[in-house]
């Protein structure tokens, strides 16, 4: 197994706390903006299945 030394001096951590809460913002910011653009992405996507139904209904006649 892995020996894993942990520094006796807590405060070297500080850098390692601050990239991983950067980190986890950041992945957090991405996921909702993937979030909004899946919501416009879906709103577009029916507005087109509804023309396309409006065309074909107009084409049938």
């Amino acid at each position: 197994m892995i020996d894993v030394e942990f520094p006796e001096n807590k405060l070297e951590l500080l850098p390692a706390v601050f990239i991983f809460i950067i980190f986890v913002i950041l992945a957090w910011m991405t996921v909702k903006f993937l979030k909004q653009l899946h919501t416009k992405e879906l709103k577009k996507a029916e507005a087109a299945e509804v023309r396309m139904k409006e065309f074909e209904l107009q084409n049938k006649h």
